[in-house]
């Protein structure tokens, strides 16, 4: 499905000037379309499907997916592959009842809550726009780079970008963690449609992290490939109620701020005057080791590891101290996947002004055009970047906060399952 969507082409007859419809699906095809939807507002039944039969053999002679727009009469007619309908037409639960559960459904949606809403009525993918302004849909609203990433963050289906996308504006997509892009005018009104898509597609594919174009990759760990976020987020509280203390309201913001051995210090004084700051710091790293190990490596990061690894050299460096990295590579059976592990205890630089990757890219001998971070923390992908890194960014609850930041910042960004 979602190699499918990467170049999905939505019919428009008002640009024909004679030709067949047909005729124009096949060269976009051949120029690399990788969907067709064919979409007909106000041509007369028996005519849309006698059109939906012919382009249907075009996409099956291709091996492409044939979408009907909102028509379930000219879908069941067809026997198409799938159908796309808007919020305005059939709710997508009674369609999926309609279609099965074998067929594609596509949904258009413009805000996040329109797209969770479709992903739990059957959504196979969901069409998000308009993104720009376009002849096609005057009424349309304008969807925002921000408001898209969202929505690409909080669902479990692929999202393509739609309305009035261009050779021009199609790289202003990047980082918003789409799937592909569903273009109408920019192929079906251009006289080479062919040569048009053929240029879409490329630019298209420029907007997605390959990495056969890097030979180092510097990857964090925490947020990054581990699910460990929520662990960090309260984990002074926790420790407190686990002793049969009650933790003040505002607890973990204060540590947040503080250096491991202020940490130590202030709870000592507020919570722990019978234990010894060593004592307690010794503790507080035990229970930390305890839940720490705990966390296990899913599917997701396995294979953006996978997808690294077979291209270059890939090194570890996280701001996690070396046993609890160790211990939790082991248990993760992942700790041969990294050529060098660079952490707070065996390395002392910084990520946040970037002259720890500076001195990871020094230790490690490459250019740096060669080489990429793989982030989910903003204030180390500012360093990195400062310092002239490319950045992959990973897309984390946390930063989404900050996603008109790293919108602009990062060079790509993805949402892996973590």
């Amino acid at each position: 499905m979602k190699s499918s969507l990467l170049l999905y082409a939505v019919t428009d007859r008002y640009w024909l000037n004679g030709r067949k419809l047909k005729d124009d699906v096949e060269l976009a095809i051949l120029g690399g379309a990788t969907m067709i939807q064919l979409r007909e507002k106000d041509l007369p039944i028996d005519e849309f499907i006698k059109e939906a039969k012919e382009i249907k053999e075009i996409c099956k002679k291709y091996d492409v997916p044939f979408i009907i727009n909102d028509s379930l009469e000219v879908f069941k007619a067809v026997d198409a592959d799938g159908i796309h309908v808007g919020q305005n037409d059939m709710r997508a639960d009674l369609v999926r009842k309609e279609i099965g559960p074998n067929k594609i459904l596509g949904v258009s949606a413009e805000t996040v809550e329109e797209a969770i809403l479709a992903e739990k009525n059957g959504a196979d993918y969901l069409g998000v726009g308009t993104i720009f302004s376009t002849s096609t849909k005057l009424d349309a609203i304008n969807v925002s780079k921000e408001e898209l990433a969202r929505i690409s963050y909080n669902v479990n289906i692929p999202v393509v970008a739609i309305g009035g996308i261009n050779l021009n504006n199609i790289k202003e997509l990047k980082n918003t963690m789409i799937a592909g892009v569903s273009i109408v005018s920019a192929i079906f009104a251009e006289k080479n449609i062919r040569e048009a898509t053929a240029k879409l597609l490329e630019e298209t594919r420029k907007l997605f992290f390959n990495p056969k174009d890097y030979k180092l990759f510097i990857v964090d760990y925490d947020g990054t490939l581990l699910n460990s976020l929520d662990m960090w987020e309260d984990i002074a509280s926790r420790y407190v109620k686990s002793k049969g203390l009650v933790p003040e309201p505002n607890l973990d913001s204060i540590v947040k701020k503080q250096t491991n051995d202020e940490t130590s210090h202030y709870m000592v004084q507020k919570y722990f005057k019978n234990m010894s700051f060593e004592e307690l710091n010794d503790d507080i790293e035990a229970y930390i080791a305890r839940e720490y190990k705990e966390i296990k490596i899913n599917k997701g990061a396995m294979d953006l590891l996978n997808s690294i690894k077979k291209n270059g050299k890939v090194v570890l460096f996280t701001a996690t101290s070396l046993p609890l990295i160790e211990e939790s590579l082991k248990i993760n059976n992942i700790e041969n996947e990294f050529s060098y592990l660079y952490t707070s205890t065996n390395f002392n630089f910084t990520k946040t002004d970037g002259s720890g990757f500076i001195k990871v890219l020094e230790n490690e001998g490459f250019d740096i055009k060669d080489s990429i971070v793989i982030e989910d923390s903003t204030h180390a992908i500012l360093g990195a970047k400062e310092k002239g890194f490319k950045v992959l960014t990973i897309a984390t609850y946390k930063n989404m906060k900050d996603i008109d930041i790293l919108l602009k910042k990062s060079d790509y960004m993805v949402k892996v399952e973590i």
